[in-house]
């Protein structure tokens, strides 16, 4: 009984991007979705994003909604 139940949790939430921050680097698209780096900032800009510093970011719910709604990456 007790392994079905780790198994069952172990298969709640195992998408790569499960365990990343909230707001995304265009480098964590990278090592998520395996794009370049020119695609990961192109992805960046085309969605609703915010900079801190210098630094582009992407909040993760919106490359969710993006991933459903059309199944793919701008």
């Amino acid at each position: 009984m007790n392994e079905r139940i780790a198994k069952v949790a172990s298969l709640r939430d195992n998408s790569p991007l499960a365990d990343r921050p909230e707001w995304l680097s265009p480098k964590d698209l990278q090592e998520v979705f395996g794009i370049g780096r020119s695609k990961a900032f192109n992805v960046c800009s085309a969605l609703p994003h915010i900079y801190i510093g210098r630094s582009i970011r992407v909040n993760k719910k919106t490359i969710a909604k993006e991933l459903i709604e059309k199944g793919r990456l701008p």
